[in-house]
């Protein structure tokens, strides 16, 4: 399996449970030199069991996609993070999550891929003049498996501010990130008398 990760163009939108609306991914050069095409994606699959992750752990779901959408160079989505059950005690990772995003703490979309059969090319001179000239590989036909929210790139510096800020407790960012807000050191440097040279 693949995985493709951008910088996600994520908005809230309000009503009835936390929307998140996102480019899941564009028709743009990824760090590896390569683009998806966005016409060529074949989410059949993924579409019978939308759910998504956290930074592509199975065992942390947090959500799921409710509208999925593919458009001229890029692919859009609805995401739905889980509610907390009323009877839920402590706390709740998918909150902590959309508490990173709402904030632009996380802002990176991840999909998880498989090319298909004859979907797969090295850049040739139209892809160059399509995509840029560091085009190197292109996947025209590829079957989504997963999508993640996931937190490269991360903003370190942006937690910290968070925790400080309150955003986010420091309780939650311990336990679900094993990030601690680095303590505050102060060095007291003591005054230095004269000097003499002999």
């Amino acid at each position: 399996m693949e995985r493709k990760t951008l910088d996600a163009s994520i908005s809230k939108t309000e009503g009835d449970g936390v929307k998140v609306e996102a480019t899941i991914t564009t028709e743009s050069i990824d760090r590896d030199g390569e683009v998806l095409v966005s016409q060529g994606m074949d989410a059949s699959e993924f579409e019978k069991n939308p759910v998504v992750f956290y930074n592509h752990d199975y065992a942390q779901p947090i959500g799921k996609i409710s509208d999925l959408r593919r458009g001229k160079g890029k692919v859009d989505a609805t995401i739905e993070f889980a509610k907390r059950p009323a009877d839920f005690d402590g706390p709740y990772f998918p909150e902590f999550v959309e508490s990173l995003v709402e904030q632009g703490i996380v802002k990176g979309i991840s999909v998880g891929f498989v090319p298909m059969p004859g979907g797969v090319r090295r850049a040739n001179k139209k892809d160059e003049d399509d995509y840029g000239g560091d085009v190197r590989q292109v996947y025209s036909k590829w079957k989504l498996l997963e999508v993640s929210v996931a937190p490269l790139p991360a903003n370190a510096t942006a937690l910290v501010s968070a925790v400080r800020k309150g955003f986010v407790d420091r309780a939650s960012a311990k336990h679900w990130l094993g990030f601690d807000e680095p303590a505050r050191v102060t060095i007291t440097v003591p005054r230095l008398g004269s000097l003499s040279t002999h």
